[in-house]
């Protein structure tokens, strides 16, 4: 059969030349927010959702991608290999993952699918899934394919902090005191991205020593390979920051060029739609 088949999700940041030359099928993600349900592909616009999003969390408020469009993703695949590859964001952050995970099941004895929780998203799901493509296309087996993805995924760390609380609150990640407190005292908490799920980092009083502490984590590390700025595509207060953050960033590290995406729609519905961060691979 053919060599191994990757399937990866709409948040992984991706060249669409690179999609191209290594076949990899690109899945939209689904994002229901209350009664409204939004389907993101790979190249769509998000500062409809993000609008969206800005109005506050709704009651129902959930990623994932469709069953039946994995099912069939499946199918048509394996109709051309017998390995397939499935790396997705975290599944700390959304359904997709379980969701591939039980449509795998129907494919027992027909078809190895191997789905791998990246632990990441956005910019570090896009690292993942080029090396991923990169040893398929060398020859590597699917083993060995995830061996090397494996040895990849504890070196990406993202870091960011928020400008509101509200949907701190709403995933569970602070109560509601300490977000009723934390608005009064214009709080800025930083989040770290830690085994695919946001934890709590520590908390600042001011944009400008939320930038500092997100330069100064980065300047932590020994070796950089990369570095990449993720902002909201909202043009609010925070995303005016990212000048600020690159300068800073190219103080400690000028040899570095520090590209600015556009984060995911599954992380917002977490972060919200008013952060900033960094994402860092450190290479090994």
């Amino acid at each position: 059969m053919a060599r191994t088949r990757i399937i990866t999700d709409a948040t992984a940041h991706l060249d669409a030349d690179l999609v191209a030359e290594h076949q990899i099928t690109v899945l939209p993600v689904e994002i229901q927010l209350g009664r409204e349900k939004y389907v993101i592909g790979p190249q769509d616009d998000l500062k409809k959702l993000f609008r969206k999003m800005s109005e506050g969390p709704p009651t129902v408020l959930q990623a994932t991608i469709s069953p039946d469009l994995i099912q069939q993703t499946y199918r048509q695949l394996n109709q051309e290999t017998d390995e397939i590859l499935v790396l997705l964001n975290s599944r700390q952050l959304s359904l997709a993952y379980d969701s591939a995970m039980a449509q795998a099941r129907a494919f027992l004895g027909r078809c190895t699918i191997t789905v791998m929780d990246s632990m990441s998203t956005s910019w570090g799901l896009g690292l993942a899934v080029e090396a991923a493509a990169s040893a398929s296309s060398d020859g590597a087996s699917l083993d060995e394919t995830v061996r090397q993805v494996r040895g990849l995924l504890p070196h990406i760390y993202a870091v960011f902090f928020v400008e509101r609380l509200d949907y701190l609150e709403k995933g569970g990640r602070i109560g509601p005191a300490q977000a009723l407190l934390g608005s009064m005292l214009r709080i800025k908490p930083l989040l770290i991205l830690e085994d695919g799920d946001i934890i709590p980092l520590e908390k600042v009083r001011t944009r400008i020593m939320a930038i500092e502490k997100l330069a100064e984590f980065v300047a932590e590390f020994a070796t950089i390979d990369q570095v990449v700025i993720m902002h909201s595509p909202l043009g609010n207060g925070v995303g005016e920051l990212e000048e600020e953050l690159d300068e800073r960033l190219g103080q400690t590290m000028p040899s570095l060029d520090f590209p600015s995406i556009e984060y995911d729609p599954v992380l917002a519905c977490h972060l919200g739609p008013e952060a900033l961060g960094v994402t860092v691979y450190e290479g090994f």
